[in-house]
């Protein structure tokens, strides 16, 4: 009884079951009319009414926060946030880097001693 087993569980190993395949091959034209709908297009950018900034069409304004003449997102936040961190951006006017001397070798700590007992 155990032998059956054994052996329908090896044949069942080698079962394969197949996918649906093409009955044949799609021709260029065919494959090209299809792909046709899958181009991009351009998104199309307009001028904020009040501030003239670039903006996508019907999304509220991100510098002034305007849409459609009447205020809708809070932006002094978002100012005040972009005003601190131009303030506290660092100033990268030298790109000598003459005096960021950098040696081949990594130091590293040297190892303590060890006291003879």
């Amino acid at each position: 009884m155990t032998e059956k087993r054994v052996i329908g569980n090896i044949f069942a190993l080698f079962i394969v079951i197949t996918m649906p395949v093409p009955a044949r091959k799609k021709s260029r034209s065919a494959v090209r009319r299809r792909r046709s709908h899958d181009h991009l297009t351009a998104q199309t950018i307009g001028l904020c009414q009040t501030c003239q900034a670039p903006l996508q069409q019907h999304r509220a304004c991100k510098s002034c926060g305007m849409y459609k003449g009447h205020s809708v997102l809070d932006v002094s936040r978002q100012t005040r946030r972009t005003i601190k961190k131009a303030k506290t951006a660092p100033v990268h006017d030298d790109h000598t880097h003459d005096k960021d001397v950098v040696s081949a070798k990594p130091t590293l700590p040297k190892p303590k001693k060890k006291k003879a007992s």
